[in-house]
């Protein structure tokens, strides 16, 4: 039987009146005396006994005692009160004086920051020492520069002149004017404006309107400047003295820029400068433009024809400024231009070698019939060289 199952036919009595279940007291002074056996009475907490250990098989009973923890514990790493902090008082301690020394240079002592004045006639000397080196010094400089203006005149690449010079005056004022011919070609290589030219070229006022209809801007940059180290010629052209700075703009092409003294001004020969030409090369080869001024490089050539035998005329080829265009040019023997050109190209008795080309400013004529467009008559040189007489 599994005693786990409840069984249908045992209730559980139901509780009455009288019955004294929730008295456990009661029912056990109740069953004591019937019983004669029943639950010993509770015990105390201190009557209770303490657990006895097992050794084997003897029992050791022994007693617990428990002491009670107070306040005063002896704790371990016990360490000593750390000492009171005693606030620092700061002590004033006065800098002995400095002595003033001579010799020690002047900081932060007793009179720094003062104003240190110096007696006037120091401030009078040094005034007339610095007048003085200046006026000796500009007493002394032309003879300082004699021998350098000496050698620049020998020098190829510095100046070059022409046999006989002629006023040596100028041309040792103008081997000194280099930095201010670098400046007008300057504002001329970068002016904007026909009016910005005028005040820096010779006879600019009466060129006026030639520049308007032939002068175009280089537009190169503000800042462009000639480079330090442009060359810097001094010569005699056609009887003038005159100055030719020469150098490459910043697209590699080259110039050459021509400068006189008039009146004690430096002056941009313009017509020189530019080459300047009544027509241009390209016209000249097809025989039209107006020939009157007409500025090239001027050679000895062997070109005849049944119109210009050589026993009557003398063959130049005349080749343009930037040397693209050659036209050919012929001069009547016995006659004035060719007096004057052809003297160039023979050798002499104080010439060292013969000149294969020079520069020329021409007037040219037209041909007679039949000759080709690009065969003229030279009908006056107007002076060697590309200067403006």
């Amino acid at each position: 039987m599994n005693p786990s199952r409840p069984d249908p036919q045992n209730h559980v009595p139901k509780v009455a009146l009288g019955d004294g279940w929730g008295d456990a007291d009661g029912i056990a002074s109740k069953n004591s005396g019937r019983l004669g056996s029943g639950l010993p009475p509770r015990r105390t907490a201190r009557e209770r006994p303490a657990p006895t250990p097992r050794t084997g098989s003897t029992e050791v009973a022994q007693r617990l005692e428990v002491q009670e923890i107070s306040g005063s514990v002896v704790r371990l790493n016990h360490q000593a009160p750390a000492p009171l902090k005693v606030p620092r008082l700061p002590t004033f301690i006065e800098r002995p004086p400095l002595e003033d020394h001579p010799e020690r240079p002047r900081g932060e002592n007793r009179q720094w920051g003062a104003t240190h004045r110096r007696p006037n006639h120091w401030i009078l000397g040094a005034g007339v020492l610095v007048v003085a080196i200046v006026v000796v010094t500009l007493m002394l400089l032309p003879s300082i520069n004699a021998p350098n203006a000496a050698r620049a005149i020998q020098a190829p690449a510095v100046a070059i002149l022409e046999e006989k010079i002629q006023g040596m005056d100028v041309l040792n004022v103008l081997i000194l004017q280099q930095p201010e011919a670098m400046q007008i070609f300057r504002a001329y290589a970068t002016a904007s404006h026909v009016n910005d030219l005028v005040p820096t070229i010779r006879d600019g006022h009466a060129l006026r309107e030639t520049l308007r209809r032939h002068w175009r801007p280089k537009e190169l940059s503000k800042r462009w400047a000639p480079a330090a180290d442009s060359t810097w010629n001094v010569l005699e052209l056609s009887g003038h003295p005159c100055g030719v700075l020469e150098g490459t703009f910043p697209d590699q092409t080259k110039y050459s820029a021509y400068f006189i003294l008039e009146d004690g001004r430096l002056l941009l020969d313009w017509k020189a400068t530019a080459a300047f030409g009544t027509a241009s090369f390209g016209q000249l080869e097809k025989n039209t433009g107006d020939p009157g001024e007409i500025r090239g490089e001027i050679s000895h050539a062997e070109f005849y024809s049944s119109l210009f035998p050589e026993a009557d005329y003398q063959s130049y080829r005349l080749l343009s400024p930037d040397g693209q265009i050659a036209i050919w040019c012929y001069a009547r023997r016995g006659a004035v231009p060719n007096q004057v050109i052809s003297p160039l190209f023979h050798k002499g008795d104080l010439d060292m070698e013969v000149q294969q080309s020079r520069k020329v400013t021409v007037r040219l004529e037209q041909g007679p019939d039949g000759a080709l467009p690009n065969q003229w008559l030279i009908g006056d040189v107007l002076h060697l060289d590309w200067v403006t007489p």
